[in-house]
């Protein structure tokens, strides 16, 4: 709802609200926020000029236990760098390793494609015990050659579990290798990355995406680092052997000292640390309290009760302008649903009251149904009528119910079928259920008749596709009950209880008319009865809507 929608009295009341109290309450209270905030923010610049020259003392004396100890929780990644290369973590693994001397002969069948050959010659290396664990890693390679997989698995098995820290010639753990080429790679991938191996970034990746491709790890964090600090760090000429320095690159924080031999060691500053525990201990430790937080809690408290205040008497007017703004809105909406309501019928009775009036043009069988259609127009009419008067009566509070002790089964069947020629012309099969007599209660006739018909018309609105109506009267716990079912649209549970409410119409439904009207009669009719109107419904498979009369008693 937009402000120019609101009515003229109301929209100057809240203009004139606005202008003579909130505008400048509103600027005294911002006022009041731009000192308080330009006294904060002095505070917190000379509080974290204190807290970062006590942090930065602390940290370099954690930095010389954690450079000597090599362990610290300061430290996350601990580096070496040695002629001006990165050699911890490293990047690139060694140069492979020369074959033994005694290995190139057997080494020379298998490049002859001789893997049988090369199998007998392994064997003899390894029952001698030279170079045990290349010995059993050629045995079971030949073994796959020669497509004795079984064996070669047992082989490699075997090797994985007797030799898992030794490595081949090309620096590679036989823990590793061993198990990858057995199948045997189950808890293989959380043992690398936690560590087990000291591997190369090139050994680490290959063998990581080897064994899980879709899988990333932090393990694989600290080559970045290494990565980042061969290409980025670049130390200063002048270093003093002992003497710890600090340098920032990147994301990246270093600690670290020269050592005998110009090499540099250091570490990467482990920032969690730092926020989460070293920081609380020095704020503490200095004595330092959220006085800022705390101060702007209550000055923002304070604040916010003065806005609620301001605020309240606009939130008032604005509620009494949306409920009469929708309420208008709503008796639009009824008016037009009623001149559509009553100008159907009425077009109708004049259609065929002319064509009633040319006398030699039609014959008497077709002159009976002309009065027909007439006689049902009017009666529509007349229920129309008799719905917008009782509702402008009962919106007034002048409806009266004369309440009569009786049996409803009667008038409920005389309604019922004087409304069944209405539900046959319009295709609809009515299945009835009525019960010849009732126990007595307290109805006024003309009152029941009315619900009974508005359950009829809701029933045919919102029957969707389905033709099938049934009506039952029965008793139950207390009360006579007449219910009317469909099999249409059904109804959401989000909308059955507003579905009692004056003007309102379900959203899904079918486009027959109405004006959310006759629910709403059905309910009051039902109060005045000192019953109820009961729902149950479920989208998509109807609904069953039932009137509970109480029993007379005594």
């Amino acid at each position: 709802m937009k402000l120019w929608d609101v009515p003229r009295l109301y929209r100057r009341a809240i203009l004139i609200y606005v202008a003579t109290i909130v505008a400048p309450a509103c600027g005294l209270v911002w006022l009041g926020v731009q000192s308080f905030e330009r006294q904060r923010q002095a505070l917190a610049t000379l509080t974290a000029e204190k807290l970062a020259a006590e942090m930065e003392a602390v940290l370099h004396t954690a930095a010389e236990r954690a450079l000597t100890l090599h362990s610290h929780p300061a430290a996350k990644y601990f580096f070496r760098i040695e002629h001006g290369m990165v050699v911890s973590p490293a990047l690139y693994a060694p140069p492979p390793l020369p074959i033994p001397r005694e290995f190139l002969e057997a080494e020379r069948q298998e490049d002859m494609n001789r893997p049988d050959l090369a199998l007998e010659s392994y064997r003899k290396l390894l029952a001698a015990h030279q170079h045990a664990s290349l010995a059993l890693s050629r045995v079971a390679r030949c073994l796959a050659k020669l497509g004795r997989q079984e064996e070669a698995r047992a082989a490699w098995r075997t090797l994985a579990a007797s030799y898992p820290d030794e490595r081949d010639p090309f620096h590679r753990p036989y823990g590793i290798v061993a198990a990858i080429e057995s199948g045997d790679t189950a808890g293989l991938y959380d043992r690398i990355a936690a560590g087990r191996w000291e591997l190369s970034a090139d050994q680490a990746e290959y063998f990581l995406t080897q064994i899980d491709p879709q899988r990333t790890t932090p393990y694989l964090e600290q080559f970045r680092f290494a990565r980042d600090l061969s290409e980025q760090f670049r130390p200063p000429s002048a270093l003093h052997e002992g003497e710890i320095y600090n340098y920032s690159f990147g994301a990246w924080r270093i600690f670290y000292r020269v050592e005998a031999g110009d090499a540099l060691s250091g570490f990467v500053l482990n920032q969690d640390w730092v926020n989460r525990t070293l920081k609380p201990q020095i704020e503490h430790a200095l004595g330092f309290t959220d006085t800022s937080g705390q101060g702007l809690r209550i000055y923002g408290g304070a604040i916010a009760l003065v806005l609620v205040v301001l605020s309240a008497g606009v939130v008032l007017l604005l509620r009494d302008i949306a409920r009469e703004a929708r309420t208008n809105r709503l008796r639009s909406d009824f008016v037009s649903s009623v001149s559509h309501e009553l100008k159907t019928p009425i077009t109708l009775i004049r259609l065929y009251s002319e064509t009633l009036l040319r006398p030699d043009a039609f014959r008497e069988e077709d002159r009976d149904g002309f009065y027909s259609i007439i006689v049902r127009e009017s009666e529509r009419l007349g229920r129309v009528v008799d719905r917008i008067l009782t509702f402008s009566r009962v919106e007034r509070g002048d409806q009266v119910y004369t309440l009569e002790e009786g049996d409803i089964a009667p008038v409920i069947a005389r309604v019922v079928e004087d409304y069944r020629e209405y539900l046959e012309r319009a295709g609809f099969r009515l299945e009835r259920a009525l019960a010849p007599s009732a126990p007595p209660v307290r109805f006024d006739s003309g009152a029941l008749s009315q619900a009974v018909v508005n359950l009829l018309d809701n029933a045919v609105k919102y029957s969707g596709d389905s033709r099938e109506i049934a009506v039952r009267l029965s008793t139950e716990n207390g009360c006579v009950a007449f219910e009317v079912e469909d099999h249409g649209l059904g109804i959401p549970a989000t909308e059955r209880e507003r579905i009692f409410g004056r003007f309102y119409r379900v959203p899904n439904g079918s486009g027959k008319g109405g004006y959310g009207l006759g629910l709403f009669l059905v309910r009051h009719i039902m109060d005045a009865h000192g019953g109820r109107v009961d729902v149950e419904s479920e989208p998509g498979r109807g609904s069953r809507f039932r009137l509970m009369f109480p029993r007379v008693t005594g």
